[in-house]
């Protein structure tokens, strides 16, 4: 995306949306959602660009004077359309963690942060809800972040693990959206965990998850 396709307009920025075959646009993979993996990636970015991904961030280093290339590890086994990443102009804060000890933090543009930490503020007490929701399989990943899109972002949000992304249609300042952050957590078991073996029974990811 250009500048001017972003919400401050400084940088450039790249996102994914692999779901539900278009992975294979990034790497050649088996997307079926019968297959999963773990994955790791090396990305080199200008200086000025942060980097996320579906994946645990384990090393950031200097690639010359003006890359940086960092690391990421995926630490479960996922489904190639769940494979994500997010480039640009971005901070994150954290909004605390879960009861279960799991940091829990949100991630946008320096322009929207204020009204994303705002509209989310809660979210480690709505993950805790879920969790609970959920007591016979403890939330796996070491880490949940939610990622708050451009307006160009064509879903209203995108259960990637550790990196949830959601549209900045969601922030309307009287939290009225927020379900479907709590959609996405429940994603994680449902769906992102237990998964349909082929696309013709995705409606057991989205039922399951609906229903939860």
């Amino acid at each position: 995306m250009t500048p001017a396709q972003t919400h401050d307009k400084t940088m450039n920025y790249l996102y994914s949306q692999c779901e539900t075959i278009a992975c294979r646009s990034i790497a050649p993979m088996m997307d079926t959602p019968a297959v999963k993996f773990h994955y790791s990636a090396k990305i080199r970015a200008p200086n000025e660009y942060k980097v996320f991904m579906s994946a645990t961030k384990t090393t950031i280093e200097a690639w010359n004077s003006t890359f940086t290339e960092t690391i990421f590890v995926s630490p479960v086994k996922i489904q190639s359309y769940l494979i994500a990443i997010a480039v640009g102009d971005l901070e994150e804060k954290s909004l605390g963690t879960s009861t279960g000890g799991i940091p829990i933090g949100v991630i946008t543009e320096p322009g929207m942060m204020a009204s994303a930490e705002a509209e989310f503020k809660n979210l480690a007490v709505w993950f805790n809800a879920v969790q609970v929701y959920f007591p016979s399989t403890k939330y796996p990943w070491p880490q949940y972040d939610i990622l708050v899109l451009p307006p160009s972002f064509p879903f209203g949000g995108m259960e990637n693990p550790m990196l949830t992304f959601v549209s900045p249609t969601v922030i309307v300042g009287d939290k009225s959206q927020v379900y479907v952050a709590a959609h996405e957590m429940a994603h994680s078991w449902t769906g992102n965990l237990v998964t349909c073996a082929d696309w013709a029974n995705f409606w057991l990811n989205e039922g399951f998850t609906v229903f939860a």
